[in-house]
């Protein structure tokens, strides 16, 4: 098969439109397929059902029927069925169509156009255009509604943050692994259960969390218990303290970094709870803002997008009505130009404009000179004369030996010759001359305004066919408008759920401030406790490093005693934290982290909220709402809408018979008036003028005899003159025909020889000019005639062209809110988006930071566990220190210092410490 004989039109079944099918179209039919995924998308009047089962179907049956050979049929045209990877066979949208002969092609067209018209008036039957000349038709930019700008959920950007404690979570579910029964669940919502009942059948759900409050329990009792042991224990007589302080020293300081890194992590964690319980009004509002403002979106979108998708195809037919010079007069101008070259024969008429002028400008220089050549020859012929009369006069007065000398001088052929007055007088150049002053310039400007004046022309014609069709088409607006209004409906129970619980969440409100601020002050008041104990180690570290060494003792014992004390509150903190994070995981995150969302779905179909099943699983309408996929399949709606029935304008009969009503007629056009053709019959008879006859005419000498040579041959007679007064005489002369001759008569040939190149010159014009005449006679002659028998075939060709730019705006709106209906209105990604924000709010930014404070706790409460005894036995190094610095204390000062200068024998070494005092059984002393 040849190249870009067939095309191929698919419709949306899966097997059409899958990667491998429309790869192998593509391969076949190069810049031909016909397809959602293909070049050119569907045909905008093609119904959803088998086009080719309405349409191709039923020209075969003629073939069938009023082909009485088989053989003659299966000449014409058969089907070659395509197979993909799919084993799907393409047979019913593929359909490759033979032409045997240029005469059947021709009757094949004429069957086509018998059933389109016959389908047309049957409404029942899918409609087809008759016209599909795509590319010359605009396509319609329609207003798209991006509800996602519109949503409060997504501005809210819950997904920013660092959520580092969010590994946590598993160490929650290793508490709480059970899920919360489903039955159990909705008897507690429905209050179906006593208290009693509810905390016996839920006892076995909180088995984790009674363990770890058991260990807890033994854990607080650990640094209390060391301490009391370390304090009441006997002291042995030869008991020494530790001898390696720095050790005990070092990871004091590296408990004390352990703490402070605790510390701030529970304040960052405290601050950030309170920021996430802050932002949780604000977030519950905004998710039923959003579920609210998507519900009522939802059921008027479709009513709005029909009618503004058809507000923008309304525009833009008014605008073509508005625009029909340019859209269907300049055409028919452009098209009678091409086939006739008007614009080329009325820019023609320009280029003779111009050349006749240039050729009359020359013309006027050309009379110019010979008028000037006239007068010049005059004034010469007069002077010319007065010399042959003293030459001649100067010749009689020779004497004696002189005479023969001068009768060598002949002046009777000095006469001045000119044949000017011919050429001056000429009438066809007289015409040619007042060609320029004669009114061709406003004629050729009427003839080209008459041709562009075509599309005002049309534009006035139509105006009344215009304005019918601006109002059938405001009727067919309001008409579409009541019934699309007629499909909006409101769903008034999902409305008082939502306000039920708006008015749930306002309830709750001050209870969550209240929770919030007892939580904030147990949680700054753990981090002061902790705080308190990090100063007095951290006091006791500066003692050392100092000169306060006696000080020491006393704030460790100080920072040991709080310890004991505080310890119990932070294991009292961490298990109220740590229960709350696991109960929090296992009733809210856990089932909104469930992929079935069983438990939500549950939920949502309890009598208090919506008491009845959903007709759509929350798995795959969240998973649809995740793809971003509009409500109409996501929620099944197409069988409650008919938008088919709606959006088929070819039902209007209205429109349809009124836009037949735009015609354009040529009759009345005048290209070639009677005036013009006169103007250029005058033009082409003054142009027949023969310049060769004047050129010939003109040329010749001025002069008969040469007047240098003359005055050559004068002025050797002088020489020879024995009459010296004749000979004076004579040289005058000479010098008066020399003056002449530089005066008069060089200039004289020189406007002769001019006149002579512009005869020439106007000649070679001459002979295009009168060309360009007869080729703008003959051409303007045959585009008149042309318009006059032909005009009516271009018009309709062009006005059918129009009408169907027109009809093919409907086709745009159509298609475009039949694919947009399952392509991009009323996307469900903000329920997605509503579910996600609770989800980060809850289980990311508050449990999240709850985790990392409970984790925080814990860590600070283990390291004081071991920084509790740590911090008890570096104490008693200092105990004997303290009390060496009494007695030196009681030794009176010396009244003179000691020597300086050592013995030889002896160093600067320390001294020795003093003995140890003897031992005694004291503890806290």
């Amino acid at each position: 098969m040849k190249a870009g004989q067939a095309a191929t039109v698919n419709d949306n079944a899966t097997c059409h439109t899958a990667n491998e099918t429309i790869q192998l179209l593509h391969e076949i039919f190069p810049s031909r397929v016909l397809s959602p995924f293909g070049d050119q998308n569907w045909l905008p009047r093609l119904c959803d059902l088998r086009p080719l089962d309405f349409f191709l179907w039923g020209i075969f049956l003629v073939f069938v029927l009023f082909i009485s050979t088989l053989d003659y049929f299966k000449g014409i045209g058969k089907a070659e069925p395509y197979y993909n990877n799919n084993n799907c066979s393409s047979t019913d949208s593929i359909i490759i169509f033979h032409a045997s002969s240029e005469r059947q092609h021709d009757e094949n067209e004429m069957v086509v156009d018998i059933l389109i018209n016959e389908t047309t008036s049957d409404t029942n039957v899918s409609h087809f255009k008759t016209s599909t000349d795509w590319n010359n038709w605009p396509n319609l930019k329609f207003p798209s509604t991006n509800l996602e700008k519109q949503y409060k959920m997504a501005n809210l950007h819950l997904e920013k943050g660092i959520f580092v404690f969010d590994f946590l979570r598993k160490f929650l579910s290793f508490i709480q692994p059970y899920d919360i029964p489903i039955d159990l669940l909705i008897d507690a919502i429905e209050n179906r259960l006593d208290t009693s009942t509810l905390i016996s059948k839920s006892i076995h759900l909180e088995a984790g969390p009674l363990t770890v409050f058991g260990i807890c329990f033994i854990l607080c009792c650990i640094i209390p218990g060391i301490e009391l042991w370390l304090a009441c224990r006997p002291l042995k007589e030869d008991y020494k303290p530790s001898q390696h302080p720095g050790i005990l020293t070092f990871f004091l300081v590296f408990f004390i970094c352990i703490l402070g890194l605790g510390m701030i992590i529970m304040i960052i964690c405290n601050e950030a709870m309170s920021t996430s319980v802050e932002k949780f009004p604000v977030v519950i509002e905004a998710a039923l803002q959003d579920l609210n403002d998507y519900h009522s979106s939802t059921t008027i979108q479709l009513r709005k997008y029909l009618l503004r998708s058809l507000d923008v195809a309304s525009e833009a037919i008014f605008a073509d009505l508005d625009n029909i010079e340019e859209l269907l007069g300049k055409p028919v101008q452009t098209e009678l130009s091409s086939e006739t070259g008007l614009n080329d024969a009325l820019n023609t008429l320009v280029d003779l404009l111009n050349v006749s002028q240039k050729v009359s400008s020359n013309v006027e220089s050309l009379l110019s000179d010979g008028e000037n050549i006239r007068n010049l020859g005059k004034e010469l012929t007069i002077e010319i004369n007065n010399l042959r009369q003293n030459l001649e006069s100067a010749l009689r007065a020779c004497t004696g030996q002189d005479r023969s000398l001068c009768t060598i001088i002949d002046s009777s052929e000095l006469r001045v010759t000119l044949r000017i007055d011919q050429l001056i007088k000429d009438t066809r150049l007289l015409r040619l001359h007042n060609t320029k002053q004669e009114n061709l310039t406003k004629t050729i400007r009427q003839v080209r305004g008459e041709y562009l004046y075509i599309p005002q022309h049309i534009a006035r014609n139509s105006l009344e066919a215009r304005n019918q069709i601006r109002r059938e088409v405001n009727k067919m607006r309001a008409r579409i408008f009541d019934e699309a209004r007629n499909m909006e409906a409101s769903n008034s129970e999902l409305v008082k759920q939502l306000e039920f619980a708006r008015r749930l969440v306002d309830y709750m409100t001050p209870y969550i401030v209240v929770f919030e601020h007892i939580r904030w002050l147990i949680g700054i008041g753990t981090i002061l406790c902790i705080l308190l104990i990090w100063l007095l180690l951290l006091g006791a570290l500066c003692c050392r490093c100092g000169t306060y060494e006696t000080k020491i003792r006393f704030t460790l014992l100080c920072g040991v005693f709080m310890a004991c004390i505080i310890s119990i509150i932070l294991w009292i903190v961490f298990i109220m934290t740590l229960i709350l994070s696991s109960h929090i995981e296992m009733l809210i995150c856990r089932p909104l982290h469930d992929p079935n969302y069983n438990t939500l779905q549950a939920i949502l179909e309890t009598r208090i909220f919506l008491g009845k099943r959903l007709s759509v699983s929350l798995k795959d309408l969240f998973e649809k709402c995740r793809m971003n996929e509009p409500a109409y399949p996501a929620f099944g709606l197409g069988n409650t809408m008919k938008l088919e029935q709606l959006a088929a304008y070819w039902t209007w009969s209205s429109f349809s018979r009124i836009i037949l009503k735009i015609k354009v007629e040529l009759r009345t056009l005048n290209i070639f008036p009677r005036y013009f053709e006169r103007q250029l019959h005058d033009l082409l008879y003054a142009c027949g003028l023969n310049l060769t006859e004047h050129r010939v005419m003109i040329q010749g000498k001025i002069l008969n005899k040469d007047l240098e040579i003359l005055s050559d041959q004068l002025d050797k007679v002088t020489q020879r003159m024995n009459d010296k007064l004749t000979a004076r005489s004579l040289e005058t002369i000479v010098a008066i025909m020399q003056d002449i001759n530089s005066r008069r008569l060089k200039p004289l040939m020189k406007l002769h020889d001019k006149l002579l190149y512009k005869l020439a010159a106007l000649e070679l014009q001459i002979q295009p000019l009168q060309a360009h005449i007869n080729y703008s006679l003959s051409h303007l002659k045959n585009i008149q005639y042309y318009i006059d028998n032909e005009g009516d075939k271009i018009a309709q060709l062009k006005t059918k062209a129009y009408t169907d730019r027109l009809a093919n705006y409907l086709d745009q709106w159509r298609f475009h809110i039949l694919s947009e209906m399952g392509n991009g209105i009323a996307k469900c990604r903000p329920l997605w988006d509503v579910l996600e924000g609770i989800k980060l709010l809850l289980c990311n930014h508050f449990l999240g930071n709850l985790s990392g404070y409970w984790f925080a706790t814990f860590i600070c409460a283990i390291i004081m566990i071991a920084s509790t005894p740590t911090a008890h036995i570096l104490s008693l190094v200092y105990k004997n220190l303290s009390n060496n610095v009494k007695d030196v204390n009681l030794v009176p000062t010396r009244s003179e210092d000691p020597p300086t200068e050592p013995d030889q024998q002896e160093n600067w070494n320390t001294p020795e410490p003093p003995p140890p005092p003897p031992s005694s059984e004291e503890g806290w002393q």
